[in-house]
């Protein structure tokens, strides 16, 4: 996501690492300079608004032939 979309997110707002629904988050914390993620295997990261390119709001959906 953009910088701009990522400073416009809410808490409670769920988020996909590159768009993966196995690795997702939920958005527990905003500041002027990044979010913080409670992400599903635990972990708690506090990822800068410029460094959210792997982040995305709606997961990947598979591509069906």
């Amino acid at each position: 996501m953009t910088v701009d979309e990522s400073k416009a997110l809410k808490r409670g707002t769920r988020v996909y690492w590159q768009g993966a629904v196995a690795d997702s988050g939920i958005i527990t914390g905003t500041s002027w300079d990044a979010v913080t993620i409670a992400w599903g295997n635990g972990q708690v990261a506090r990822v800068h608004h410029g460094d959210m390119r792997e982040i995305q709001q709606k997961p990947k959906t598979p591509h069906t032939v």
